[in-house]
């Protein structure tokens, strides 16, 4: 079997235009997003992109901006930024590995989000007792509803707590 030499041109465009790719975004680092709750929607830099827990590769040369959002809780917003690392300190620096990208990292590589229910007030209130109790009351109504999970339950009925104990 003979292989087809017209395709060599269009291989070689193809190789060409991904290192250009990689030339001026730098090659890709490997990012982990996780949430609690888990199963938020991964939005990277706009575009939709997973659900948490998610791995991703991000280009090291630019910034990144990840926002994790979930019906019920507020959305989470992390800036991925390139730094230097350990080999940028090198005295001989070969161009190759510059333009590539090799002497930064992308900063954090982890992104560890804790989102916030949208049933923890902003305010106390006149009564906050009571405030606590509608809060913790509409956790209930969405546990019995089967919008949130036990867990996640738990997890939001810590916050109001913690919100009201803040308070006081």
């Amino acid at each position: 079997m003979k292989f087809p030499i017209h395709i060599i041109p269009t291989l070689a465009l193809s190789l060409l235009f991904s290192a250009c790719a990689s030339f001026e975004k730098g090659t890709p680092q490997q990012v982990v997003i996780v949430s609690f709750p888990t199963e938020a929607s991964v939005y990277i830099d706009g575009n939709a992109t997973g659900i948490t827990p998610f791995t991703v590769d991000l280009p090291r040369k630019v910034s990144h901006e990840i926002r994790l959002e979930k019906q019920g809780f507020n959305p989470a917003v992390k800036y991925f930024t390139p730094v230097p690392n350990d080999k940028s300190h090198n005295f001989v620096r070969f161009g190759l590995a510059q333009d590539l990208g090799y002497y930064h990292d992308l900063e954090p590589s982890v992104m560890a989000a804790k989102m916030k229910s949208e049933l923890v007030p902003n305010s106390i209130g006149a009564d906050p007792f009571e405030r606590m109790a509608q809060q913790a009351l509409q956790a209930d109504q969405q546990l019995e509803a089967g919008d949130i999970t036990p867990l996640e339950h738990k997890y939001i009925i810590e916050q109001i707590i913690t919100f009201f104990e803040q308070k006081n």
